[in-house]
């Protein structure tokens, strides 16, 4: 008899508990069927088609700026609008991600991505210095470098027909990314089997594959399943090497009495040259300066960095070359720039960096992105109740006809033509507000500046015959069949 009270005493602890919850999620299913969406049958059917984005696109038209979904238990409303895009970026309180970037945390941790509130907040105003243009401009010698051996991989691809550049890029964004953030060479483009390569770009599949999934999204045993295994093999792989290396750059500062970042701007190495500084290095000398970061933050912020960093400049370069092997005058405008400013990439260059946002318009690195309501939010003439999730839609705020005449059309002279007609919340392919992308216009633009500029100045990019990519909102936009282009040398 005493066992059965004590089971029933569990199990009205455990209701008791759970009551909230349950009461929150009562409230979210009635309020939303206030707000048009599809069913959940509907959206498994779509996720199975591989055609996210452009259900998107029928959601939008068929149920207006604003539509609901429900992701399992988790309800998401999406925006598109951008006077409400105005309000969500610009509220000082929306500053914790939604809960499917869970799915990044066991790589990351606490990261600027994943963090939320207070200790987002603080560890952002620790980490803007870092960021600084002057520090950043250390960065384009090992961008240049990596962009001169991704130039002499692509020299066996000239004249021999089309082929799949996909690979080639990411390659290089990791060689650019390891030294930049970490101060070490991968020599990921000449070594692509090496276990740190592999187990990124593992990762990296692991966690897209399970963003859309239901099974494994939700599946608290994920862990224990095959794909949970592998993630957890990786894991180890990548934070054992980013352990290593803060140890290594810490004992090179300690060798080189580097304490602060006035020593770090002095230093010279043996030859007399300046000594260049990653991201890591700089958190290191934060540290030794006081500021309140442990050795797991740092390697959380760096981790950030190695997978931002990557994957969404890899997507970003490789539509730019689709869209410039599709788009003869626009490529040669560019080319014509990209000699002119040869070694300038630092200086505005208007026109490619017309193509770059007009590449990000079409396709943003991050499709969509997602804040966690604590409290109910006003959004225009709707109140969002706490416990729901809202998106930004960037995807199709960034086909809005109001702002972009023709939006599927590639036209980067719409930005010398009407830019200042255009809403400041019509393009939010780095976010905006409180929580914008911390490396946008410096660390994002000068990899893209220099890398297509470099290629550019070298090839020719035509078009693969009957070729188009197929947009895929994984954690970062990826094209599911590549990109696909022929080369020739100029």
């Amino acid at each position: 008899m005493n066992t059965l009270a004590l089971i029933a005493f569990a199990l009205w602890a455990l209701f008791m508990r759970c009551l909230p919850k349950i009461m929150e999620f009562i409230k979210l299913r009635q309020w939303s069927a206030s707000i048009p969406g599809p069913s959940i049958s509907e959206l498994i059917e779509n996720v199975k088609k591989g055609q996210i984005l452009s259900w998107f696109k029928e959601l939008r038209q068929k149920h207006g700026s604003t539509f609901r979904i429900w992701f399992g238990k988790d309800l998401m409303v999406f925006f598109t609008d951008p006077e409400d895009i105005k309000q969500l970026l610009g509220n000082n309180n929306l500053l914790y991600k939604s809960s499917n970037y869970k799915i990044v945390t066991p790589w990351l941790g606490n990261g600027l991505l994943t963090n939320g509130g207070e200790s987002w907040h603080t560890r952002r105003k620790f980490l803007t210095p870092a960021f600084h243009f002057r520090i950043l401009s250390e960065f384009k010698e090992p961008m240049e470098e990596n962009c001169r051996i991704l130039i002499r991989r692509l020299d066996e691809k000239v004249e021999g027909g089309e082929f799949d550049i996909y690979p080639y890029i990411t390659l290089f964004a990791l060689d650019v990314i390891c030294e930049t953030a970490m101060g070490i060479k991968k020599n990921a483009q000449m070594q692509s089997e090496s276990e740190y390569v592999k187990a990124v770009q593992q990762i990296c599949h692991i966690l897209h594959k399970r963003s859309f999934s239901f099974w494994q999204r939700n599946n608290i045993f994920f862990k224990f399943t095959q794909d949970g295994r592998k993630r957890d093999a990786c894991l180890k792989i990548l934070h054992d090497e980013t352990d290593r290396v803060i140890k290594l750059r810490r004992k090179m500062l300690e060798d080189s009495k580097i304490t602060s970042m006035l020593d770090a701007e002095k230093s010279c190495d043996s030859f007399g040259q300046k000594k260049r500084f990653a991201f890591l290095d700089m958190l290191l000398i934060s540290q030794m300066e006081g500021v309140p970061l442990t050795d797991r933050e740092i390697r959380e912020e760096v981790d950030t960095f190695m997978f931002e960093g990557h994957d969404t400049t890899s997507s970003a370069i490789g539509f730019a070359i689709y869209l410039l092997s599709q788009h003869a005058e626009v490529q040669k405008q560019a080319y014509e720039e990209a000699v002119a400013f040869e070694g300038r990439e630092k200086e505005s260059m208007p026109y490619l960096e017309a193509i770059i946002k007009e590449t990000l318009r079409l396709y943003p690195s991050v499709p969509f992105y997602s804040r966690s309501v604590k409290e109910d939010l006003q959004v225009g003439q709707i109140t969002v109740p706490k416990g729901a999730s809202v998106s930004i839609l960037s995807y199709m705020v960034h086909r809005d006809e109001q702002y972009y005449p023709e939006p599927e059309k590639f036209d980067p002279s719409r930005y010398f033509k009407n830019e200042k007609d255009l809403h400041p919340f019509s393009f939010v392919a780095f976010s905006a507000g409180p929580r914008n992308c911390i490396g946008e216009s410096k660390v994002a633009m000068l990899e893209l500046k220099c890398s297509l500029s470099h290629l550019l100045r070298n090839f020719e990019f035509l078009p693969a015959k009957d070729f188009k990519p197929n947009p895929l909102p994984e954690l970062v936009m990826k094209s599911g069949n590549g990109i696909k282009v022929c080369v020739k040398r100029r």
